[in-house]
């Protein structure tokens, strides 16, 4: 881990009023220089009462000790402990350093996140070079939407606030970055956030199951009435009436029909039992469905131990006898 940072004293119009309500001297800081230089600042009184920014190596420590109350163990416990998400990036990328709050809200140990690349943990690391383009540019920037990506792959929205710390030489040293959640960043808000989305996942499931469930049922329903009309009306003519599609009645000068029965069937009937009846018939028709399946030839209907096969028809032949002929020996022999 990168060593804790230095920082600078930046005392305002509220250091001002504290210093004249404890009846010190007034004080005076002066904000960091047009340049960006980020040399270790410190202050000290002039002749007008004053206090004017001084490098740390000019300043005699102990009166900052005894004036103010400061030092820089202070000033690193306040941005290590700050509640706002703290980092510094170098200019090849690297995170320099972050504080408490940073690694927090994104999850990580500051072994995971610090010495790491940016762009690592950046949902778009394309905008992230561009934010490194404007900072090295000079530029600082205000509310700059991003989008951070949590230890457990969830994102985080986020506003950026940065600018960029030149040394003396005016060489990119590292930029100052202050980061605000958007999305919920703390640990009990983010699990009241995922509970929320796995009920309403869970809620979403059980109604999709629910109408998958309808669905099918329907889908059968369906799959049998157009299997019922196609073992009673020609293939095409029940897919015409499944289209909703009105069939027009149709004239056929020239057909081939077969007719045939079982022998003695009556006294086969008298003399077993009806379940019997039924299995001899459904092993004979099957075979018999079995034949037709193999001609250009329709089966009309079966009554009882009739069955009735008709060539020419629903799509006009001219090789309609010969079907059927052909069609009579196979089923003689099968």
């Amino acid at each position: 881990m990168a060593p804790s940072p230095t920082f600078p004293i930046l005392l305002g119009h509220e250091g001002e009023r504290l210093s004249k309500a404890s009846g010190r001297t007034p004080v005076s800081i002066e904000s960091s220089s047009s340049s960006g230089e980020c040399a270790p600042t410190s202050i000290s009184p002039s002749r007008s009462g004053l206090w004017h920014r001084k490098g740390l190596s000019q300043m005699d420590e102990g009166v900052l000790k005894k004036e103010l109350g400061w030092s820089p163990e202070k000033m690193v416990d306040f941005v290590e402990n700050a509640s706002m998400s703290l980092h510094w990036v170098g200019p090849d990328g690297i995170i320099l350093w972050a504080n408490k709050e940073e690694l927090k809200t994104l999850g990580y140990t500051s072994e995971e996140y610090i010495g790491k690349r940016i762009e690592d943990f950046h949902a778009d690391p394309d905008a992230k070079h561009a934010i490194l383009l404007r900072l090295l540019a000079g530029e600082t920037l205000r509310d700059i939407p991003a989008q951070m990506i949590h230890k457990d792959g969830s994102i985080i929205q986020v506003r950026i606030d940065s600018s960029a710390c030149f040394d003396e030489t005016g060489e990119f040293s590292h930029t100052r970055c202050f980061t605000r959640t958007v999305t919920a960043d703390r640990p009990e808000a983010r699990e009241r956030q995922q509970t929320d989305a796995y009920r309403m996942a869970w809620d979403s499931m059980g109604v999709a199951h629910w109408l998958e469930g309808v669905n099918a049922r329907l889908r059968r329903e369906i799959a049998m009435n157009e299997s019922l009309l196609h073992q009673m009306l020609p293939p095409k003519v029940a897919a015409d009436l499944s289209a909703g599609r009105t069939v027009p009645p149709e004239a056929f000068e020239h057909v081939t029909l077969f007719f045939s029965d079982v022998e003695g069937f009556t006294h086969i009937a008298a003399s077993v039992t009806p379940c019997e009846v039924v299995h001899f018939l459904n092993v004979l028709y099957t075979v018999m469905d079995y034949c037709v399946s193999l001609f250009p030839i329709y089966k009309v209907e079966t009554i009882g131990d009739s069955y009735m096969v008709v060539g020419g028809l629903p799509e006009h032949s001219y090789t309609h006898a010969e079907a059927i002929a052909d069609f009579a020996l196979l089923a003689c022999r099968a």
